[in-house]
């Protein structure tokens, strides 16, 4: 994990985690126009640049303790994950809510599937890797087939992750334990899902959290609003 940051570190401390196969490039246009408001705490996640293997979300969050620690931050007022990032937000989350005031988990598949479940998505994933490493299709198109409406975002990354990571991020993605919470947890919680993302097939295990709040946006595909309009969704989703 690479870790960046923005900002004044005196002001609102604010992690962003992002999606697979893209990295912290993904939040630069916003982090731009508000990093004078907050202090941006971005991490390039493992697997997703040269010479880097994913290995677990608990690998992630240890060097992300490490950071914390190593500058004296004992206290988050935000962190907002998409989708993978919003998984790894969740779960940080749930070891460290006393540390957080409030979390939102966008698009994230909370989903647990047995083996042969994750054992189909590595092979329809590693096949998509394969063709946009080969250089023979158009890669936002190829990665559009897996992950509808990402590819332009995944298209750069995306070649640069190695068989080793995409097993690690496939228990990342499709092998998470929805742990209980205590009512006051669950209040710093806001789940945001698109009607037409996939993930929001989660929807029914995430209904134990009754004291959090949930965002559906209608017509809205998986992390489409924050990439078509980040302002509107910081305003709508994460200052509200």
């Amino acid at each position: 994990m690479d870790i960046y940051t923005f900002g004044d570190i005196n002001k609102e401390k604010v992690l962003l985690i992002h999606p697979m196969f893209t990295s912290a490039e993904f939040f630069r246009s916003f982090i731009e126009k508000h990093q004078g408001d907050y202090y941006f705490i971005v991490p390039t996640l493992s697997g997703h640049s040269e010479n880097s293997t994913f290995i677990s979300t608990e690998q992630e969050e240890n060097t992300l303790n490490e950071f914390l620690k190593s500058n004296n931050i004992s206290h988050l007022n935000l962190v907002v994950g998409f989708s993978l990032g919003g998984n790894i937000a969740f779960d940080y989350f749930c070891k460290n809510a006393d540390k957080i005031d409030k979390v939102v988990v966008d698009s994230a598949p909370l989903f647990r599937f047995p083996l042969f479940i994750k054992n189909h998505f590595y092979r329809k994933y590693k096949k998509c890797l394969n063709r946009v490493k080969a250089n023979k299709v158009n890669a936002a198109n190829e990665l559009n087939k897996c992950f509808d409406g990402m590819g332009e975002s995944q298209q750069y990354i995306a070649p640069l992750v190695i068989s080793d990571s995409l097993k690690g991020l496939i228990e990342s993605c499709y092998n998470n334990n929805l742990v209980n919470l205590s009512v006051d947890a669950q209040q710093k919680i806001v789940f945001v899902y698109g009607t037409k993302d996939v993930a929001k097939l989660c929807l029914r295990k995430i209904k134990k959290y009754k004291a959090s709040k949930l965002v559906i946006l209608p017509n809205y595909n998986h992390c489409e609003l924050f990439m078509n309009n980040s302002d509107e969704y910081w305003e709508k989703i994460c200052k509200s």
